[in-house]
């Protein structure tokens, strides 16, 4: 039986109004509408078609290099976001939808419209429907150095940090405390790694220290003007706290924070900190 997300050998047997109507070994048929052909096809030409289903669930084939199968793992464009998922682009006249059951429940963590994710396919109910990558999908040897600057693509977000992967498919866990702002899964980012592992690699998407402090004074700041100049947080507060209300470590917090402080900028008693008049 054809099965959908999968390429076949079939064999063109007519030509209809429609397209061309392809064979399979046990004589199953299916249409491969003339658009769908990268070239012109003779009768009894075999050909490597790639089955998909339509909008009635109905089985087609192309010719058409498709990026992603049931089998391989391709990087898809997104197209349209909506409320059940978002629809991707896999060079087939059908979208495919990643639905919103493998997504964050904030929408705002979800991929956005020209982003691209890592996705493998599955043949569900007459339709290809789409779902986030795992390590254990992909095959991959590790190539980098320590310090090394790469681009990543966010795949999932979770409490402990972002996974993400590289253009070659490569795994890069980003920890929470190696975080600046806020992020998206779909989303670029430039992070350089800081541990190479068989299983893992790590990075972080930190800036020099010179640049990492200004902007991680600027965080602070920004939390004290936007709350009247007075806040519950001071060099002695939790890890827990610091990391939960600005997204930056508590090291990163106490540099910023002495500098501040050393630059008359804040003042602090053993509960809060305030803001000196800018």
């Amino acid at each position: 039986m054809l099965e959908g997300g999968k390429y076949y050998k079939l064999t063109v047997k007519r030509k209809t109004d429609l397209g061309y109507m392809l064979y399979g070994k046990e004589d199953e048929e299916v249409l491969m509408f003339y658009k769908e052909a990268t070239k012109e096809f003779a009768l009894e030409n075999n050909v490597n078609a790639f089955i998909y289903y339509d909008k009635q669930g109905r089985l087609c084939a192309t010719t058409k290099e498709v990026l992603a199968t049931t089998n391989k793992v391709g990087l898809l464009k997104v197209l349209a976001v909506m409320d059940n998922g978002v629809y991707l682009d896999n060079l087939t006249a059908k979208d495919v939808l990643l639905s919103s059951d493998y997504l964050p429940k904030n929408h705002d963590l979800w991929p956005q419209v020209g982003d691209q994710v890592f996705v493998i396919l599955k043949d569900k109910k007459k339709s290809l429907v789409a779902r986030p990558i795992k390590k254990t999908d992909i095959k991959y040897e590790v190539d980098f150095i320590l310090n090394e600057v790469v681009e990543v693509i966010v795949e999932e977000i979770n409490d402990k940090g972002l996974m993400t992967y590289t253009l070659n498919k490569v795994p890069v866990f980003i920890p929470n405390i190696f975080l600046r702002g806020k992020y998206h899964i779909g989303q670029k980012i430039n992070c350089h790694i800081t541990k190479i592992d068989a299983n893992i690699n790590y990075a972080s998407v930190t800036e020099n220290k010179e640049k990492q402090m200004l902007d991680d004074e600027e965080i602070i700041l920004n939390y004290l003007r936007n709350s009247k100049k007075k806040m519950p947080f001071t060099a002695k507060s939790s890890s827990a706290s610091i990391l939960q209300n600005f997204k930056i470590s508590r090291k990163a917090f106490k540099r910023a924070y002495g500098k501040l402080y050393k630059d008359g900028k804040i003042y602090f008693d053993e509960e809060y900190t305030y803001l000196k008049e800018e």
